[in-house]
């Protein structure tokens, strides 16, 4: 469910490393490092050393276009600048993570676009040790700026956010200057993932490890579902485990944070894959929740049809029933779209959405055909074969056909020729001849 109010904003977001990126990415100076709160210990190398170059990759909870990347943040070039498409919530974060901690003697942050509109100033400027723990180092300035003098700080990551409660129509980032003696080599957007918080429920720290991984290794299958033309997708969210009368029920995402009631997590502890429902919705990043039984479809698509086929059964009554049900009734009608009609019809409705130019004339478009004659159409198939509505179709020629039985121990010729199609084979589908061949 897509949630966009500044209720759910509204609490803690301290970041938590997930254990692929401990392994993988973080360099550990000292003999043992162990995160409490995720309850990680890694061991590492005893002695300290300082690198000669490290690599940064950038995260935004923000969509931007390709003209404007978030990289262009880093690039130097102060003819060129990040900018997001939408507007800028006090639950969004532009976060820069190294992939060593290095000293930093200072920091500088150039907030604007080419026309030296879109200033912060109501925002911070936070540095980190261990991507877990923030502390504030600067606030902007009426110029849209932010000066830190940090004097060797160890820093691993550099974030920016609004004061609590604030919102601005886009964030623009010209310039992100981090001095230290130790190079900055190279600047990347970095793979889609989450940034888990269970300082209100560390008991789920397992639900919540394999939830990550679910939608880290599937960020990039939603991205490209959900792909439009010069338009990059946010590449992380703030996942936020916590319970009480004021949580959604299950889950609800919106302004840059998804929230996770710990309760539901802790009664259904297989149902893990809820958060790829919701890392849909991040991906989605529509302008606006309209309409919500097409949005909320297109992410029950993305979960049940596409990431965990195998746990899904389709259960619909054809008696009451509409395509703008939402959830798993749209999703498996949009699937069905697919399969006879157009395959990539949930990518162009999902463009639609995105950029507020849905109607429901788009499926006569793509489809060739009304959205009430192909939901007909579909209810029709469904009492026909309920089965194996959105399962395709093998033609005859393709299925398996059972070879005759032969007794065992016998050496008595069997006539195969009818458990055999010789099309495809020979070229002309009765013989091979020298000058022949292949199909």
């Amino acid at each position: 469910m897509v949630q966009r109010t500044k209720a759910q904003s509204k609490f803690s977001r301290e970041f938590m490393k997930p254990t692929t990126f401990l392994a993988q990415y973080l360099y550990l100076p000292l003999a043992v490092v162990t995160l409490a709160s995720t309850g990680i210990g890694v061991r590492a190398q005893t002695q300290e050393k300082s690198p000669a170059s490290v690599e940064a990759l950038v995260y935004s909870t923000m969509p931007s276009r390709t003209e404007h990347r978030p990289e262009m943040a880093l690039d130097n070039d102060k003819a060129t600048y990040f900018k997001s498409v939408y507007s800028m919530d006090d639950g969004d974060v532009f976060l820069v993570l190294l992939s060593r901690s290095i000293p930093v003697q200072a920091l500088h942050v150039l907030s604007g676009d080419s026309e030296g509109k879109t200033l912060l100033t109501d925002a911070t400027v936070e540095t980190s040790a261990d991507a877990v723990h923030f502390d504030k180092v600067a606030a902007f300035d009426a110029r849209g700026a932010a000066d830190a003098m940090l004097a060797d700080k160890t820093v691993l990551a550099v974030r920016i956010r609004l004061n609590p409660g604030k919102e601005v129509s886009a964030l623009a980032l010209r310039d992100i200057t981090i001095t230290s003696t130790t190079k900055i080599s190279h600047v990347q957007l970095g793979p889609g993932r989450g940034f888990y918080d269970l300082s209100e429920a560390p008991d789920l720290t397992d639900w919540a490890r394999k939830a990550e991984q679910q939608m880290e290794e599937f960020w990039p299958d939603m991205a490209a579902l959900l792909y439009s033309d010069r338009f990059l997708t946010p590449n992380m969210v703030q996942v936020v485990y916590r319970t009480g009368p004021d949580v959604t029920p299950v889950a609800a995402t919106g302004g840059g944070v998804m929230t996770v009631n710990s309760a539901w997590c802790r009664l259904h502890p297989e149902d893990t894959g809820l958060t790829v429902h919701e890392t849909a919705h991040v991906i989605q990043a529509s302008s606006a929740y309209n309409p919500v039984w097409l949005i909320e479809g297109v992410a029950d698509y993305i979960r049940w049809i596409k990431f965990e086929p195998q746990n899904y059964h389709v259960r619909i009554n054809p008696a009451t029933a509409t395509y703008h049900d939402s959830y798993r009734t749209t999703a498996t009608f949009l699937a069905w779209c697919e399969l006879h009609y157009d395959s990539r019809l949930v990518t162009k409705l999902n463009d639609d959405v995105r950029f507020g130019k849905y109607t429901s004339d788009r499926f006569r478009q793509y489809c060739g055909k009304d959205v009430d004659t192909l939901w007909s159409e579909f209810i029709a198939a469904y009492r026909a074969d309920p089965a194996y509505i959105i399962v395709p179709q093998v033609a005859p020629e393709d299925k398996p056909r059972p070879l005759p039985a032969v007794k065992a121990g016998t050496s008595k010729p069997v006539d195969l020729s009818k458990s055999y199609n010789l099309r495809g084979i020979y070229k002309d589908g009765e013989q091979f001849r020298i000058n022949g061949g292949f199909d």
